[in-house]
């Protein structure tokens, strides 16, 4: 069966809904916006933050027996070399540390630290020092680049092929940036790039997946993209490829599953 849930989101009743935005925002790095509070996508560590009716709605979780802090939520970190530079970035943040990073022999070793927010909730963070512990770099695609001629033509393209609000926090004088679901980004960059000539061939630069390939296609054909070769149909997938006026190259994808149904 594919996948139905994507994420889930703690909900926070806080005294003081400004000054909350403002401490996850400036000290702990979350993107903010009216309707969440994430730090690396909607499936890295979420947060709904809601003004409390009055103080008696602000309800940290007690502490477990046997223990002097309660904890309201767990972020889970690959590794100590990540939840090490998490600690150096919050603590020159400023942020309150309830508990000062301790290792536990148990379960790993396992090694975490928390921190609280204006209110008290507590936020634990924690990992094992796995077997990429010595590496620095992740086996995670974090952004994904497209090099475009005209900015604004092209965000505005990208964002209703993806459904994404165009937000004006996410552009960087020549660069766009998309958060993407799973935390990754979509990074949209002119810099240089007003006469370059557009390639006439080019690979795939990367695959986007959809539930209903028909549909996308319409979809892309609407918004202006070039569908290359068509639709490809295998017992298993799906498939055509898009290219966008700078002759970047996208695929899109359906997966077909044994019950009929189709994922990303």
């Amino acid at each position: 069966m594919p996948k139905q849930i994507g994420s889930s989101l703690a909900v926070f009743m806080v005294s003081d809904l400004a000054r909350s935005q403002r401490y996850y925002r400036e000290v702990l790095g979350f993107d903010v916006t009216d309707w969440w509070a994430e730090r690396d996508g909607l499936s890295g560590l979420a947060l709904k933050l809601h003004q409390a009716p009055d103080p008696s709605a602000v309800r940290p979780n007690a502490p477990e027996p046997g223990s002097d802090l309660g904890v309201d939520v767990y972020a889970y970190v690959e590794n100590w070399a990540a939840l090490d530079s998490l600690y150096r970035e919050f603590t020159a943040k400023g942020a309150v540390i309830a508990r000062e990073p301790v290792v536990y022999a148990d379960g790993g070793p396992w090694k975490e630290f928390i921190v609280a927010d204006p209110d008290g909730y507590h936020l634990a963070f924690g990992g094992i020092d796995g077997g990429r512990a010595h590496c620095s770099i992740q086996p995670h695609i974090d952004s994904v680049f497209l090099w475009v001629r005209n900015l604004d033509r092209a965000v505005d393209r990208y964002a209703k092929l993806l459904g994404i609000e165009v937000r004006q926090q996410d552009r960087f004088g020549h660069l766009h940036l998309f958060r993407l679901d799973g935390g990754a980004h979509l990074m949209l960059d002119s810099n240089g790039m007003e006469n370059a000539p557009v390639p006439e061939r080019g690979p795939v630069l990367f695959k986007l997946g959809t539930y209903d390939i028909d549909r996308a296609a319409e979809e892309a054909q609407s918004l202006g993209f070039e569908i290359v070769y068509g639709i490809q149909r295998l017992p298993q997938v799906s498939f055509f490829n898009i290219r966008d006026e700078d002759g970047n190259v996208i695929m899109i994808c359906q997966d077909h599953h044994p019950n009929g149904g189709g994922a990303q």
